[in-house]
């Protein structure tokens, strides 16, 4: 099967070279060669623009930034829908609009192009180790067609049902994830201001009911003061942004998701859009005059030290 990709980011990186790694026959572009070096090395063609991706090619894939991007990507000139072959699939996995995305898929009928909306979860660690889940919304015959695609890329691949509910899903486990990496640093922070060694209070959270997925990962990065998770706090106030769009379409008051959009945009003025969404404890530490940290915790995620 030929495959084009576009979006190698951090996350679109990875999900591509599981592709590549299988023996599939894929072509990538994205707004710099630089981002392909790997791929390249692997195997991978390059393309300097979208028909390069598009031509023959029996599905192509988007991993982009943003609901802007992924327009000017699919449905802009010479874009996707412009040099896609009709019969062949457009699957989107970047976290977009999910209103955008049904008039998206609308579109592509017309082109007698298949899409399917297929965001991920899950860590972009678990993108390198092939393990991140895949959330499927479309039209389940579509989905089976391109099934074992999806495989390849991940490991868990759940359908959510029609066109909108997979990116409404999504955006609501990372909307959850923002909130428990506040509330996390706040537990923390709580126990490290009593006295209580930061080892002990990570693993009494983690062995407790207030363990959290994010607490298990994350909290880590927190502990020593690498922070990265290749996810910046613009994602973040993106994403939040979305979660917030659903919840006005259908009258959900968000309490505590407004409460951590408001926390972020503080992270945002004090320590930028390009820091990592984890430096959101560093708002408390300033405030209370103390860093959390703890010996022999990474700097950085993957799947064997989140075990």
């Amino acid at each position: 099967m030929k495959i084009g990709f576009a979006g190698l980011g951090s996350l679109g990186e990875p999900l591509a070279m599981n592709l590549v790694k299988a023996g599939c026959d894929v072509t990538v572009t994205d707004l710099s060669k630089e981002t392909a070096t790997r791929l390249i090395a692997a195997g991978a063609k390059w393309s300097d623009d979208i028909s390069g991706i598009c031509q023959d090619a029996e599905v192509v894939i988007t991993a982009l930034p943003s609901p802007a991007a992924s327009r000017a990507v699919v449905e802009g000139e010479n874009g996707v829908f412009d040099n896609l072959s009709s019969g062949a699939t457009w699957i989107e996995m970047s976290t977009t609009d999910f209103e955008d995305l049904q008039r998206l898929t609308d579109l592509a009928k017309t082109k007698g192009i298949n899409a399917l909306e297929c965001p991920v979860t899950g860590g972009v660690h678990r993108a390198h180790s092939g393990k991140i889940t895949i959330l499927v919304g479309g039209d389940e015959t579509i989905f089976d067609n391109v099934k074992p695609v999806l495989q390849i890329m991940g490991g868990e691949i759940l359908y959510m049902g029609p066109t909108g509910h997979a990116t409404v899903v999504k955006v609501v486990t990372n909307m959850l994830a923002f909130i428990n990496l506040v509330a996390a640093s706040e537990g923390m922070m709580l126990a490290r201001k009593y006295g209580v060694d930061m080892n002990a209070i990570w693993k009494g959270i983690r062995h407790s009911s207030g363990n959290s997925f994010v607490h298990q990962t994350e909290s880590k990065l927190v502990l020593s003061g690498g922070y990265n998770v290749n996810f910046p706090i613009d994602l973040v106030l993106k994403d939040l942004g979305l979660a917030h769009d659903i919840a006005d379409k259908t009258g959900v008051p968000l309490e505590l998701g407004g409460a951590t959009q408001e926390i972020y945009r503080r992270a945002k003025d004090l320590l930028g859009g390009d820091a990592q969404s984890p430096e959101v404890a560093r708002l408390l530490e300033k405030a209370c005059g103390i860093e959390m940290r703890a010996e022999g915790y990474p700097t950085e995620l993957t799947e064997e030290n989140t075990a």
